[in-house]
């Protein structure tokens, strides 16, 4: 049974929903396969001293695990811990990294470019007009209400007005922290259409449970006939004069 239909029968992550997020997967899997693996030796050990002195009149021997062979046995487990479990699971983690979430589409002319923008206790999402310039007139705002395209990358770069905030969605697996006075940046990929939840993963004051948002992937027609409502709102709402709206920035280039 592989770890994706185990998921299916024995459902305990969020749906993935991302073209990125099976190595997210499958790394939970090996180690939730791993770790099983190891408790159930640890308690067959645990059943057989039991089943081995149970019942015998024998004088306990106490230790500090000083012998050599006490060090020797202490050593092999961790040595069998520490290269058959973390390490390769740190190998597998890299890997999924460099071949996803570490790739940011930054000459991709196909990205879809928001800003985000973190408050107590909510989300502010920037999307360019037809300019293609961030925090002109032209700026599609929304609140707590994130809309991006299915089959292409999405590209965040996100900032705080107060304090930190972590950006997290769990159907893509993956998260990054908002910080007051810098840039972060995140990319995931929608394989499939729906609606999902935007959650705060950072205590950030007394409302944090109400810091929550929801993501919609559309596929493209959808998507325009939204941004060309969602462009003729934002022309009627512009202010010149509200300088606390104008909260966007020049999109960032790659460090």
């Amino acid at each position: 049974m592989t770890f994706a239909v185990a998921l299916t029968l024995f459902p305990a992550l969020p749906r993935d929903a991302s073209a990125q997020g099976h190595g997210i997967d499958a790394v939970l899997g090996y180690l939730t396969i791993t770790t099983a693996v190891a408790f159930g030796v640890m308690l067959l050990i645990l059943l057989v001293a039991l089943a081995l002195h149970r019942g015998r009149d024998r004088v306990a021997h106490y230790t500090h695990g000083t012998r050599p062979r006490d060090r020797v046995a202490a050593i092999v487990a961790g040595a069998a811990v520490l290269f058959g479990i973390d390490a390769v699971a740190v190998v597998r983690s890299a890997s999924a990294l460099r071949s996803g979430f570490w790739r940011y589409p930054d000459g991709d002319p196909r990205a879809y470019r928001v800003e985000v923008t973190a408050q107590q206790w909510a989300w502010n999402f920037r999307y360019p007009g037809a300019d293609g310039v961030f925090n002109t007139p032209d700026d599609v705002v929304t609140l707590n209400e994130l809309r991006v395209p299915v089959g292409r990358p999405v590209y965040l770069q996100l900032t705080s007005k107060d304090v930190v905030h972590s950006f997290y969605l769990p159907n893509f697996r993956t998260k990054i922290d908002a910080i007051p006075g810098t840039v972060t940046r995140l990319w995931f990929e929608p394989k499939e259409t729906g609606t999902f939840e935007i959650a705060c993963a950072q205590h950030c004051g007394a409302w944090h449970y109400k810091m929550r948002a929801e993501l919609t992937a559309l596929t493209e027609d959808e998507l325009g006939r939204w941004q060309g409502r969602a462009a003729a709102d934002a022309a009627l709402r512009y202010d010149a004069a509200d300088r606390e709206a104008h909260d966007g920035w020049p999109w960032m280039p790659a460090p």
